[in-house]
């Protein structure tokens, strides 16, 4: 539930372009506590989620209504996928490990000492 909170206010508060400071200003909260419930460090109180709902102009069962199934399903099978691809690629731009390099390699490429 807490998971869910987080993702929903955080795509509520994007969609209307607010910062964690004008929502906190808007729901009289402080932003470090908005910041921490959409990192789910700390859990909101009913009349809390009723404050954001508030502020954002949308019913308090959005920010906890769960995404659906087939989304959800979805976006995990898109998510395993790229990790698959991810772990089986280096990132582009990405320098080589210096544990695969081979000893010969790694003294060619130290600097010398200077004068």
């Amino acid at each position: 539930m807490r998971e869910t909170l987080a993702r929903n206010l955080r795509k509520y508060r994007r969609a209307q372009r607010l910062s964690q400071e004008e929502l906190g200003h808007r729901a009289e909260l402080d932003r470090t506590y908005i910041s921490s419930i959409e990192r789910c460090v700390y859990s909101a109180t009913v009349d809390v989620v009723g404050r954001l709902a508030d502020a954002l102009g949308i019913p308090a069962l959005e920010l906890l209504r769960p995404a659906s199934e087939s989304a959800e399903a979805k976006s995990s099978s898109v998510v395993s996928a790229e990790g698959a691809s991810m772990k089986a690629q280096p990132k582009k731009g990405a320098k080589p490990s210096r544990k695969s390099e081979e000893p010969a390699q790694r003294r060619a490429t130290r600097k010398k000492p200077g004068p």
